[in-house]
């Protein structure tokens, strides 16, 4: 879980970082190269984000004695 922490918590630092820049220069990114480079590392901080959230949610081992809790709440 730690993992989609430091990737959700990147892509966060990532964002704020993009409009401090993008409001102060109108220009920004100014080449092509660097529209690319930023749209690159956008796009695998987001993927890496969503990649996690899905392993982990389908990797994560439930507890046993949630099904028992929810059978006595219904008593």
């Amino acid at each position: 879980m730690t993992g989609y922490y430091i990737a959700a918590g990147s892509a966060a630092v990532w964002a704020v970082i993009l409009t401090a820049i993008g409001v102060r220069r109108e220009t920004f990114p100014a080449t092509p190269r660097a529209t690319r480079m930023v749209a690159a590392i956008s796009i695998v901080l987001v993927v890496a984000t969503i990649g996690l959230a899905i392993y982990l949610s389908a990797t994560e081992e439930h507890e046993k004695g949630g099904e028992e809790h929810a059978a006595v709440n219904r008593i």
